[in-house]
């Protein structure tokens, strides 16, 4: 009965599919968790930088649990030419938790969610759970003191502080060797008299200094000469259309004179009858209107 208990043991060894067998056994090296309360939403920003050990035969499939109540912002792979690149993955709720299913061609995943923000008047609340999912070498907590946060306190001390996202203060603490079904625990406790969004209250500031080189940048000293040669341009074209209206100014001028003198002429040829004062034609000896005899020249 043994030795058939042993071979069927044995038989079902060998059919069952390594890539199941490998997910068993799937280990990760690093789990960094960034934790952003009222950064950019009236929630807490959870954002997961997974990164499989080094061994890990790919494809492989990364079965994370998260809250139920999660909102999912993304899941991506690291390309090493794209980068981030947003890969397909399933959900299912499980009790309190959400299980996330992500095939990955990459030893490094990100997930980002969020979740709600616990609030008693003042006082903010935020529980982070790890339930130990995989084996785990090293997994870094990385708390971002809202703008305007007092009275912070961390249920793990913080290995360090330092400048965050944004210039916030980031307190990061650290847990290694945990093993699997490990969970691990972070609880923290803050005050926060406003409910304005850090992001929407830091001042906005330049990435860098404009110079010569930024692109869209326009300098004047390239452009200055165009613009004299343009100021140029438009005085010659104004000069030219002013002597064109002066010259045909003068002409007409010109024409008027001309034809006031014919008029002066031709009304010193007329020849009126000295007897009833009509005008005579050219050519007339008699008045056609009284018959005299008409005079001419100086004598009219």
């Amino acid at each position: 009965m043994r030795k058939l208990v042993l071979m069927l043991a044995i038989f079902f060894a060998m059919i069952i599919p390594n890539s199941i067998r490998a997910q068993d056994e799937l280990r990760l090296s690093l789990v960094s968790v960034d934790i952003w309360p009222e950064y950019d939403q009236p929630a807490v920003l959870m954002i997961y930088r997974i990164t499989l050990a080094p061994e890990t035969s790919l494809p492989a499939s990364l079965s994370l649990r998260i809250p139920s109540d999660a909102q999912i912002n993304a899941v991506a792979v690291v390309d090493p030419i794209k980068g981030l690149v947003n890969t397909p993955y399933d959900n299912s709720i499980q009790g309190q938790w959400s299980v996330l299913k992500i095939p990955t061609n990459s030893l490094q995943v990100q997930v980002e969610y969020y979740i709600p923000l616990v609030k008693d008047g003042i006082t903010r609340h935020i529980v982070f759970e790890w339930p130990g999912d995989y084996v785990l070498d090293t997994m870094e907590a990385n708390f971002l003191r809202p703008l305007g946060a007092e009275s912070v306190t961390i249920s793990l001390p913080p290995i360090d502080t330092s400048p965050g996202q944004d210039g916030l203060t980031n307190y990061r603490v650290k847990a290694v060797n945990l093993a699997a079904d490990q969970s691990f625990f972070l609880k923290i406790d803050y005050q926060r008299n406003t409910d304005a969004l850090s992001i929407s209250s830091l001042p906005v500031q330049a990435v860098t200094t404009p110079g010569p080189d930024t692109p869209g940048h326009v300098s004047m000293t390239g452009i200055l000469p165009l613009i004299l040669a343009g100021i140029g341009m438009l005085l010659i074209v104004a000069g030219i259309i002013g002597f064109v209206v002066w010259q045909r100014g003068a002409q007409g001028s010109q024409l008027v004179k001309v034809r006031e003198s014919k008029r002066e002429e031709n009304k010193d040829e007329f020849i009126y009858c000295h007897q009833c004062g009509k005008r005579a034609q050219p050519g007339d000896i008699f008045c056609r209107t009284c018959g005299t005899l008409l005079k001419k020249g100086s004598e009219n």
